[in-house]
């Protein structure tokens, strides 16, 4: 997106226009440099945008950012305008009621798949197999105590920073030979991720397929 000076608008798709009574086809937005479109009053316009799961919008900003040296010639590429947003924190206590329903929500998805079992048990059928139920107990231990620490939570922050969590994972790498066949390990690296810890680092279910990539989190 760009922003023209003599306009004074927002320009979203490259199009034809006139500036100072002078023709210029869409495509100068393609061919053209920052520095010659600067020349008639054209700017890029890099949009900041907030991230709304934890911020309401209020009124737009447009601020024009200079990248010149004191003499006036380019440093690192031509001026530019930016436009970002007024913002207000959403209330604390409905983020966290609904990061709750999300956790609930979890634990109920990841028990779900195992309740035949304990249906057939009460039926009189076969028991549950002692490893489904330590799963099951573990699944609703762990979202107990992850609804427990969201409910401490007095700032939009504690929120922000669960939902955002980092961590670092160490991966296997792994080799290929001649023929194409692949081997894992003995080498790793460490990936760096964000992670949701609303959704990670759950329980594993008894007949989950294991990442043979993965090592372990740091």
């Amino acid at each position: 997106m760009w922003y023209s000076e003599t306009q004074s608008s927002v320009i979203k798709t490259p199009r034809a226009l006139t500036v100072n009574g002078v023709q210029h086809p869409a495509n100068i937005f393609r061919v053209w440099s920052e520095e010659e479109l600067e020349a008639i009053g054209i700017y890029v316009l890099k949009i900041v945008t907030p991230d709304f799961r934890y911020y309401d919008t209020g009124a737009e900003n447009l601020e024009k950012k200079s990248r010149r040296n004191p003499d006036g010639t380019f440093a690192g590429g031509a001026d530019y305008y930016e436009l970002t947003y007024d913002t207000t924190e959403k209330n604390v206590e409905v983020l966290k009621s609904n990061l709750i329903s999300k956790i609930k929500e979890n634990t109920g998805t990841l028990i779900a798949p195992s309740d035949w079992m304990v249906i057939r048990a009460t039926d009189g059928g076969t028991a549950m197999p002692e490893t489904w139920a330590t799963y099951r107990n573990e699944v609703r231990a762990h979202g107990n105590s992850l609804e427990n620490g969201v409910e401490a939570f007095a700032s939009v922050q504690a929120v922000k920073n669960f939902q955002n969590h980092e961590v670092q994972e160490e991966r296997y790498l792994s080799t290929y030979d001649d023929e194409g066949v692949e081997t894992i390990g003995p080498d790793t690296h460490i990936v760096d991720r964000i992670v949701d810890k609303t959704y990670w680092n759950w329980p594993t279910a008894p007949d989950a397929v294991a990442d043979p990539y993965h090592v372990r989190y740091l």
